[in-house]
């Protein structure tokens, strides 16, 4: 039983650790290029208001994948494109396409809001399509993650939490080093 608690909880460090760094790494790169975290081709966007709710709420964070062949989207898709006017980034569905090639744009609405967007979306604006995957409230943590103070929490907290399991760690090797010396010497070879 020991032994399987101890197992348990080395593979339990192993993927905290591997999580905390690979966050580390996303959120630091993400704030040095000054561009949205990316994972294997897979980018997170947060969502800044409600237009798409239910799919999504304001403050989630949602995975997106660049889109290079904007003619194989279709009606119903949701896609992430860059409005001319101000160059933001929005992320609509699709709900009607006119033209085809390279004269192709898309009609596009937030699910929650009343009309459709006032101008189509030309095929080269489309920058990526939501993969259906969304993580509610981290789009609120990233944000806090980016600034100074969040950036040192993010690297305070996984700092603690290693000490503290070190800690952990080798007071219970000491104790069991003790607890070895104390033992007479038949019950040591047994």
């Amino acid at each position: 039983m020991k032994k399987w608690v101890k197992m348990s909880g080395s593979i339990l460090y192993a993927m905290v650790f591997t999580m905390m760094i690979a966050c580390i790494i996303v959120v630091l790169s993400s704030r040095t290029t000054g561009e949205d975290p990316q994972i294997f081709g897979y980018q997170f966007k947060q969502v800044l208001s409600g237009s798409m709710e239910p799919e999504f709420s304001a403050g989630s964070l949602i995975v997106v994948k660049h889109v290079t062949s904007p003619e194989t989207l279709k009606k119903g898709d949701i896609i992430t494109f860059q409005t001319k006017q101000d160059k933001s980034f929005v992320t609509h569905r699709i709900v009607g396409i006119k033209g085809n090639g390279a004269n192709k744009a898309f009609e596009t609405k937030g699910d929650n809001n009343m009309y459709q967007d006032g101008t189509l979306v030309k095929a080269d604006q489309v920058v990526a399509q939501y993969k259906g995957m969304n993580i509610p409230y981290a789009g609120k943590l990233l944000s806090y993650a980016g600034t100074s103070a969040g950036t040192a929490l993010l690297l305070i907290i996984p700092g603690m939490m290693l000490l503290i399991y070190s800690t952990i760690h080798f007071v219970g090797a000491a104790k069991h080093r003790r607890h070895s010396a104390d033992l007479p010497m038949s019950e040591k070879q047994a």
